[in-house]
């Protein structure tokens, strides 16, 4: 177990010792099955961001603190697995915190912004019915992309690719009209995340979106019909 340290030119400041506690509760709530390492993720990235971490800064036992908050939080993660812990699980898990803070140590780019961009991205494509990739790896992944162009901060479009396990589905119209009939439904029947609205016209919405997704509806039945009638060798009129 590493010998946690406030850096020197922290001694006066609590930021650093208030990272740690956060880091504490991170773990413990890893410990009962709760998916804490993306919120850890965010708060590494702010804290480097912030002047609170780099990787110069080392302790008396000559650790980094990506090693520290690596050490601190599995000490809190009492009923993982032993075997996740090992030398080669450490090293590979501290270097993707590594990736975290320098990329919050960055001075090209708006990391904390990154990072909120990159969660935006990544509900995004779920909520567009993509399979995306666990929140944490993803996170990770995103820093050493964003290395590789230290001085240009990905875009939205890049994040969202990023966020998906395979590549992004295409919008369509259709697809839009979809997505917008849902929330129209959502808000008349109140059955959403927002009260319901009884205003006429947004029910005239939702039923204009209706009647347009027929329309798309008719088409398909169409050339389905069409598609069949050609294999009996038949011309539809």
């Amino acid at each position: 177990m590493s010998e946690v340290e406030t850096p020197a030119h922290l001694k006066n400041d609590n930021r650093f010792s208030d990272l740690m506690k956060k880091v504490v509760k991170f773990g413990e709530e890893s410990s009962l099955g709760r998916d804490s390492l993306p919120k850890l993720a965010h708060a590494v990235v702010a804290a480097a961001a912030d002047g609170v971490l780099d990787l110069e800064t080392k302790n008396k036992a000559g650790e980094d603190c990506a090693v520290q908050i690596y050490d601190k939080y599995v000490s809190a993660e009492s009923k993982k697995a032993i075997h996740e812990h090992s030398e080669g699980g450490k090293k590979a898990n501290v270097s993707k915190l590594r990736q975290l803070i320098t990329v919050g140590c960055s001075t090209t780019i708006d990391a904390v912004d990154l990072m909120q961009r990159a969660f935006k991205a990544r509900e995004n494509m779920q909520a567009d019915d993509n399979k995306v990739k666990p929140a944490y790896p993803f996170y990770v992944e995103v820093a050493r992309e964003q290395l590789k162009e230290p001085k240009t901060a990905l875009t939205d479009r890049q994040l969202e690719r990023l966020a998906c396990k395979d590549a992004p589905k295409e919008k369509t119209i259709e697809g839009e009209l979809k997505r917008a009939l849902k929330i129209l439904e959502d808000l008349v029947t109140g059955e959403g995340k927002v009260e319901q609205d009884k205003n006429a016209l947004t029910e005239a919405a939702m039923q204009a979106v209706k009647e347009r997704l027929q329309v798309f509806a008719t088409m398909a039945l169409r050339r389905k019909l069409e598609e069949d009638a050609a294999k009996l060798g038949i011309k539809l009129a």
